[in-house]
């Protein structure tokens, strides 16, 4: 992994281009009839944390921890994508083609594209951050196991730990893909000066040239495709905790 990635951790509740939305926690409340404390009621019809630990170990109770605390990984990667996709969207805006009714300049996307590739330096950052605290938690709980279990989960929880790193480097490079194409479009754009124009007719935008018409529309359908690789990657390692159908691809 490149060593400019960083990142940084943070929850968005409403993302409008790709409609991703994360509840704020697992379970919710209601009042009750008959006093004034809140209680609480468990979701059935929300995903359980997968048993990916407490499943292959005599203590059960504490590789319970283990599996949320691997969840909880992958509700962070979930959270940081979501803030990927709201920078998306505002680099999708740029390129409406009502924008390019007049001659585009590179201060128009400088800002929104740096603070892009700022934003995933920061998740890629953190998401090392967030595997060292889950290997200290690890070694924590390890402490209150049997251990008859050790040979197990001393094998399971670094091959589960590289599993996610492997994943979540895949992630990134998805989203470096989609900042580099991008950069890459608005390089030809700014070059292209007065060879595009838009068509009000058709709401299009239009070059002179079939090559730059070319160039633009495949770079268009390169950025979608990245989005929509990324989306179902999501779908495809939704953790507990999240909702799955309030992403489009």
């Amino acid at each position: 992994m490149s060593k400019n990635f960083k990142y940084i951790i943070a929850v968005f509740s409403i993302f409008c281009l790709i409609a991703v939305s994360l509840p704020s926690a697992a379970n919710a409340q209601y009042k009750g009839s008959y006093s004034g404390k809140k209680k609480k009621y468990k979701d059935k019809a929300a995903r359980p944390i997968p048993r990916v630990f407490s499943t292959q170990v005599t203590s059960t109770r504490e590789a319970e921890k283990l599996d949320a605390i691997y969840n909880e990984l992958y509700i962070s990667l979930w959270n940081y994508a979501i803030t990927d996709f709201n920078y998306q969207k505002q680099l999708y805006a740029l390129l409406e083609p009502q924008k390019f009714q007049i001659t585009r300049y590179s201060k128009e996307f400088k800002g929104v594209l740096a603070d892009s590739m700022e934003n995933l330096n920061e998740n890629s950052k953190n998401i090392d951050t967030d595997i060292e605290n889950a290997n200290k938690k690890y070694q924590g709980i390890r402490e209150g196991i049997r251990s008859v279990d050790y040979e197990i989960l001393d094998k399971l929880w670094p091959e589960k730990i590289k599993q996610f790193r492997k994943e979540a480097k895949h992630y990134l490079k998805m989203q470096y893909a989609f900042l580099k194409t991008y950069r890459g479009l608005v390089g030809f754009i700014i070059k292209q000066g007065g060879s595009y124009y838009f068509d009000t007719n058709e709401q299009r935008v239009k070059f002179y040239k079939f090559a730059g018409y070319k160039y633009f529309g495949e770079s268009i359908d390169k950025l979608r495709k990245i989005t929509y690789e990324q989306t179902k990657f999501l779908k495809e390692n939704a953790p507990a905790g999240v909702e799955i159908s309030t992403i489009k691809e």
